[in-house]
């Protein structure tokens, strides 16, 4: 499918969050203790790396790539978020472009490139898929996370499970309540744009969370722990 809004989905949202995204987000639960230790844990060693964090946010992944090494650059369609990646990782370089758009790099560029929670905002994955896959060099790798098709087809109850379509949710841990748009989409619309663009699957996890989890919320870690909630994949691009 095309995406066709006139602006990134993302925008409003996290310009209207971003100073308690920033606050809340390095100790939150879901987001400190279930998925990103499940989507750091699909990193190779990155030492000497040359990274872009695609959706970088508030430079929360940032620092930690960083810690291992890396060289960072982290991108992000929302300025406020920026502002407080810079802050957080001032190692790190910041850009503001849109990943549902060409980039703005070189061909051959990155060694990896890393994602948290992003794509979903994107509607149209073989363009992306296809645009990482040119700034990444041969064999370069791409670790990524979304929601989980299973959990979105449980939490949205979509009238049909293989179309891919705009959902929303209001969120409320963020202070103010704000209503968030992303995309639903099937298992098979989340691998088959990956496997076109010439990438090879190699690592699929899904997310569990970790005793930290349990310590903050031990009735979410029942449920979280029986249920999925996120996929993180790990994919190498072929050499030509």
């Amino acid at each position: 499918m095309t995406d066709e809004r006139e602006r990134p989905l993302a925008l409003p949202t996290y310009e209207k969050l971003a100073d308690e995204y920033a606050k809340r987000a390095p100790t939150k639960p879901f987001n400190a203790d279930l998925e990103r230790p499940t989507t750091l844990g699909l990193l190779p060693d990155i030492e000497g790396f040359d990274v872009l964090d695609a959706g970088c946010g508030p430079g929360i992944t940032a620092e930690h790539l960083l810690e291992r090494g890396a060289s960072v650059t982290g991108i992000d369609v929302s300025a406020k978020m920026l502002a407080h990646a810079r802050e957080r990782a001032p190692a790190g370089r910041f850009l503001r472009a849109d990943f549902g758009e060409p980039l703005p790099f070189e061909s051959n560029h990155f060694d990896l490139v890393y994602s948290s929670l992003a794509f979903d905002y994107v509607g149209d994955w073989e363009s992306l898929f296809s645009e990482l896959g040119r700034v990444l060099r041969p064999h370069g790798i791409l670790v990524f996370s979304c929601g989980h098709p299973v959990a979105d087809t449980l939490y949205f109850d979509p009238d049909d499970y293989f179309e891919t379509e705009m959902v929303s949710d209001e969120w409320t841990s963020f202070g103010d309540p704000v209503e968030v748009s992303t995309y639903r989409r099937p298992l098979a619309a989340i691998l088959n744009p990956l496997l076109n663009a010439r990438f090879r699957l190699d690592g699929i996890a899904e997310s569990q969370p970790t005793e930290k989890f349990r310590e903050k919320s031990p009735e979410t870690f029942e449920r979280v722990s029986r249920e999925p909630t996120f996929l993180s994949i790990r994919a190498v691009m072929t050499a030509d």
